[in-house]
């Protein structure tokens, strides 16, 4: 019975190939998180690159569970209508989100490796968010990196 499927299994006749789920790997130096694969990549570009580094510990990965289920978001007001979001115990190099509310909506400057349901719940809770603003471009080029999973997490957008 060529082409018979049972049991929700594909026949090897029919040529195809079922892929294993793999995982977006996060850099414990800078915070990034690459596009999965099925092991982690051999370096960061983020931290080979010359304005940043590679711990002398060496380069080393967790992902976004493991990130979620050892870290947290704590969000503190600065100031009027200014609210800073920090993931503890600090993470990377201890990057930090600052969420300026104002009436034409709500801007998210920066980003953190730390994208939960508890923070977008909030963020959203808040008003939303309208945009993002990145003061390193390399979060916005890198294809995994922090900015383009947070803006796919809450749905955002980005402002660059």
């Amino acid at each position: 019975m060529r082409g018979t499927r049972r049991h929700g299994r594909v026949p090897v006749s029919e040529g195809l190939c079922i892929l294993p789920l793999m995982t977006a790997f996060i850099c414990t130096a800078c915070g990034t998180q690459y596009p999965p694969s099925e092991a982690p990549p051999d370096a960061c570009l983020i931290c080979t690159d010359e304005r940043q580094f590679v711990p002398a510990s060496g380069q080393s990965w967790t992902t976004l569970e493991r990130l979620r289920n050892a870290h947290s978001n704590m969000f503190r007001r600065l100031a009027e209508g200014l609210t800073t979001i920090e993931t503890t115990p600090a993470f990377g190099i201890g990057q930090r989100a600052i969420l300026a509310r104002t009436p034409a909506g709500n801007v998210l400057w920066d980003c953190l490796a730390l994208i939960d349901d508890a923070t977008v719940d909030l963020l959203k809770g808040l008003g939303g968010v309208a945009g993002i603003a990145i003061s390193h471009p390399a979060l916005l080029h890198h294809d995994g990196g922090v900015e383009p999973r947070a803006r796919r997490s809450a749905d955002l957008p980005a402002c660059g």
